[in-house]
């Protein structure tokens, strides 16, 4: 049976039995720090093991430093797992194979990633990609909603959204997958009430494990991704993005994104307030590629999208998508696709067709 979202509210806001649990034990150590290992040492232990519950002063070796994706989904047979996070929980440092979606849903939440410190406001959607070592700090009544998805699963749903946006996806293939250390990606939604009632949605959805219910997830997770980009693309931060002085780089790649056919490297340079070798370098930090290649792509995957939807000429979209010369564009292309335009439309008219 289906939450209502009043009856959602309240099942988010409630204290679990574990959190009363933690909560007792952080005011316990803060209030009577003097008598707090008695305190410890009075605690059921065989309840503690029982729920699985972490209590710093009774264990000597770390608490659950690594989790993978097996652990976790062993017995679900679905891709998306929600959970609210436990307030008043030690924090603890771990890492895990999977990746984890972070939904600010009230109040303010610490978290580390990588040794550098984040305050996440309400609102925030934070994204934090397999093997990055964090913690999370709640010791208030603050709510963070946690989405926990599998590898596969995000990449087919993710990079799904992101099929018209070469630029953009490359910007998040470099952010999620490169092996660079405190790699993560924030949305700053704001109060942004659209954004919200879809993680409420999502949630409300898995705790009510309706028939279908797990196609249901991907879709609706698919369209969650679809809103933070179309309202929100400009709103992100990075490890990268932390650095550039003025302009993210989303800015950025969707200024190129609708001037691809004119835009050069100093004209860019200039729009955005750098030197052209500052600028190119800001651009292969912050993609992994380079302005041509960037360029490039933009201008082939239009022209894919023109060979497939219209019946224009080859070099009526070789002018579409700014190339000088025809055959320029053809010599480009079959390098890139391994055939040419023409070839390229053939291929795809037969596989619509069947």
């Amino acid at each position: 049976m289906k939450l209502t979202r009043s009856e959602f509210q309240n099942y988010i806001h409630s204290y679990e039995q574990d959190e009363i649990f933690y909560r007792d034990l952080y005011f316990a150590e803060k209030e009577h720090p003097e008598t707090f290992m008695e305190y410890c040492q009075s605690l059921d232990r065989e309840m503690i093991a029982q729920r699985k519950l972490y209590v710093p002063a009774l264990r000597k070796e770390g608490w659950l430093p690594y989790l993978n994706e097996g652990t976790l989904f062993q017995d679900f047979t679905g891709d998306i797992m929600l959970s609210k996070h436990y307030r008043y929980t030690p924090a603890f440092a771990h890492e895990h194979e999977f990746f984890e979606i972070m939904c600010i849903y009230d109040g303010t939440v610490k978290t580390t990633i990588q040794g550098i410190p984040h305050t996440l406001q309400q609102g925030d959607v934070c994204i934090i990609p397999p093997h990055t070592r964090h913690s999370v700090s709640i010791f208030d009544d603050s709510i963070a909603i946690n989405i926990l998805v599998r590898t596969s699963a995000f990449q087919s749903t993710f990079f799904q959204t992101l099929t018209a946006d070469s630029a953009l996806s490359q910007f998040f293939t470099h952010v999620l997958y490169h092996k660079t250390e405190g790699n993560f990606l924030i949305f700053h939604t704001g109060n942004d009430k659209i954004v919200m009632k879809s993680v409420e949605k999502l949630f409300i959805e898995y705790l009510g494990h309706e028939k279908y219910s797990y196609t249901f997830l991907n879709s609706m997770l698919i369209l969650f991704w679809a809103k933070l980009l179309r309202y929100h693309e400009n709103d992100i931060e990075s490890i990268l993005t932390k650095e550039t002085t003025g302009s993210s780089m989303t800015e950025i790649l969707n200024y190129l994104n609708q001037n691809f056919q004119i835009a050069s490297l100093s004209d860019t340079a200039a729009h955005f307030g750098y030197s052209s070798s500052h600028f190119s370098k800001l651009i292969k930090e912050g993609t992994g590629r380079t302005f041509l290649q960037i360029i490039r792509d933009i201008k082939l995957n239009q022209a894919c999208r023109a060979l497939r939807e219209t019946t224009l000429s080859i070099p009526s979209i070789c002018k579409l998508v700014g190339y000088e010369t025809t055959e320029h564009f053809m010599r480009t292309f079959k390098k890139a696709y391994g055939m040419t335009p023409g070839e390229y439309r053939k291929t795809s008219s037969s596989l619509l067709e069947k």
